[in-house]
Formats: structure tokens, C-alpha cells, sequence
């Protein structure tokens, strides 16, 4: 028979026979909020959820805790509850290594790490993650731009600005029906569209999150996957994009210059995509607690309503569109 894997507070305890962990229950070396897997699971389940398959005795409630309620029955609060992701336990483990180990949590263990996501705990912690990840390699990114865009004089700023009118040049070839018109964008103007880029990109990011992780708790409802409140979303939502964008971000590191330079950036593009997938898909079904099956068709609702709200939003904000366009010498015509 295949060994029992043991783990507590994110590290492994080993790997025991049946025998040792029905004893290491009844002696407390083991809780019910343990996590546990063995070969032929899908993924961690907390000791307590497994001990009716497994036959494993939980004992009475005999061992108090420092406010006087029974050990066991907070190690099945505790199982509950979840234990994931370290991010909250920054306090006691610092920040850094915090932040290090939740990415590691969510890339290379995502189905472990969201069965034991905590579902409570407020919207503010996992927003701080997901906001300092995005927004400072962001801003670091933005900042590199600005320098260069700043340090570049006028005629190599020309010469970037002819090479793109040639590319939409032959873009217009390709379709004769459609025109853009671009004069030629000003150097200040682009300058201050990066500045206002950066300044505001953490406030986008907020609205981000709480959108998208509205329109797909709304989604899971609609297709009866939500076993857990929004909450529990918004937080799956933080966690997982913050980890990602940091994936993201590398890959703009990767030089496209030549063709082995291109196929490489396509390469690592399909890869991270895929992986994303996986990870989401991993992640909500953890989280919610469904199927496969439910999270697919939540996907697809999502992406029905996301498209919807991206028209909404763009009717709403056409004059602000129309304006910067007018502003940058802009035209588009048909």
C-alpha cells in the first residue's frame, strides 16, 4: 500500500505508512488539519476530511488550547479554514521570503495551494499581493521607457516614428478598406501618456481585480459553482494573477531580435499560456470546490460577460478616447 504524504504550515513531515498515521493521530502527532495525499489523489485533502475513507480515528476533544477550546477542534477549524498562502503569514516569516514562497505555492503546486486556500481573512491582504507584484514591475518597466524615451533625441525619435508609419503603411495594403491616419505623435505627448500611465496604473489595478473577480464569481453562480462567497474569488483571483504577472513580466526580458530570438518569445508565450490555463483552472475548482466541468463552463460565461462589460465600458468611455485621440493627431476612418 502506498505511503501517506504528511504536511503542516507549507513543509512536508514525510511520508508514513496507514498504520503510523492512524497511530499518530491517536498519540497527536498528527491533527486533522494536517494535510495529506497519496498516489491516486488528485490533490491534498486535510487529514480530517479523509478519515472516514481511510478509517482513522479522530480522538475526543481532551487536549485544551491556550483559550481553553479543544485542540482538535481547532486543528478541523484549521482544515477548513485552509492553511495557504504564506503571503499572510508575512508577519512572522518576513516579507520577502513571504512573497517567494506564495509565487513558488501558486506556480509549482496550484492544486495543493488553493485546496487550502483560507476563504476568509478580508480583501486586503491578497489585494497588497497582487497590487505590489503588478504595479512595480510595472512602474519599473514604465520608468525604463520614460528614461529612454526621455534620453533619445529628436531625430532618432523621428526615425521610430517613420519606421512605424511604414509598418502602417503596409498594414493599409493588407486592407484597403480601412485607414488610419497617424501624422506624427509628439514627443512631449508620449512622454506624458507614460507618465500618466505609470501614475495611475495602480488604481487600474485595483478596479481590475474587483471586476474581473466580480464577473467571474457571477459567472460561477450562474452555472451553480459557487459552493463559497466572493471573497473566496477575489482572493483565488489576487493570488493567482499577482504569482502570474511576475511570470509575465520575464518574458518581456526575452530579446525577439531574429528569427530564433522570435521563435523563442512564441515558444515561451505558448508555454506560459498554457500554464496559466492549467493553473486557473486548477485554482478555481479548488477553491469553489467543483468540477472540471463547471469551471469550463464558468470560463466560457465569463468570457461572454467580460466581452459585454468591455463594450459597456467602451461606449461609456468613448469621449475620453476620442479626446487623447484628437489630442495625438489621431484619425480613423473606414
Amino acid at each position: 500500500m502506498p505511503k501517506i504524504h504528511i504536511a503542516r504550515n507549507h513543509q512536508s513531515l514525510g511520508a508514513f505508512f496507514q498504520e503510523d498515521v492512524r497511530q499518530g493521530l491517536l498519540s497527536g502527532r498528527f491533527t486533522a488539519g494536517d494535510l495529506a495525499w497519496r498516489e491516486g489523489m488528485e490533490e491534498w485533502r486535510p487529514l480530517g476530511e479523509m478519515a472516514p475513507q481511510w478509517e482513522f480515528e479522530i480522538p475526543p476533544p481532551s487536549l485544551a488550547s491556550a483559550h481553553g477550546e479543544p485542540a482538535v477542534i481547532h486543528a478541523l477549524v484549521a482544515s477548513q479554514e485552509g492553511s495557504e498562502p504564506a503571503w499572510e503569514e508575512r508577519a512572522r516569516i518576513g516579507f520577502f521570503p513571504a512573497i517567494l514562497r506564495t509565487m513558488n505555492a501558486v506556480l509549482f503546486r496550484p492544486a495543493a495551494t488553493f485546496a487550502s486556500l483560507k476563504h476568509t481573512g478580508g480583501l486586503t491582504g491578497p489585494l497588497l499581493y497582487t497590487i505590489l507584484l503588478n504595479t512595480t514591475l510595472h512602474t519599473l518597466f514604465g520608468l525604463l521607457s520614460l528614461a529612454g524615451l526621455i534620453m533619445m533625441s529628436g531625430q532618432e525619435f523621428e526615425t521610430k516614428i517613420q519606421l512605424l508609419q511604414v509598418q502602417l503603411h503596409a498594414l493599409q495594403e493588407l486592407s484597403p478598406n480601412f485607414t488610419l491616419s497617424m501624422p506624427a505623435l509628439g514627443k512631449p505627448f508620449i512622454e506624458s501618456m507614460l507618465l500618466i500611465n505609470i501614475l495611475l496604473w495602480p488604481a487600474i489595478a485595483v478596479v481590475a481585480n474587483f471586476l474581473g473577480a466580480g464577473i467571474l464569481h457571477l459567472s460561477l453562480r450562474m452555472v451553480g459553482g459557487a459552493n463559497r462567497p466572493f471573497e473566496t474569488t477575489f482572493r483565488t483571483i489576487c493570488y493567482l494573477c499577482g504569482s502570474f504577472n511576475a511570470v509575465a513580466v520575464a518574458l518581456d526580458l526575452i530579446p525577439a531580435v531574429g528569427t530564433a530570438g522570435v521563435l523563442l518569445l512564441l515558444i515561451a508565450t505558448l508555454a506560459y499560456l498554457g500554464w496559466y490555463s492549467y493553473a486557473s483552472v486548477v485554482a478555481i475548482q479548488q477553491a469553489q470546490s467543483i468540477s472540471v466541468l463547471k469551471v469550463v463552463l464558468a470560463s466560457v460565461v465569463f468570457t461572454v460577460l467580460g466581452f459585454l462589460v468591455l463594450v459597456a465600458l467602451s461606449i461609456i468611455l468613448s469621449p475620453l478616447i476620442a479626446g487623447i485621440m484628437k489630442m495625438a493627431g489621431i484619425t480613423l476612418g473606414a
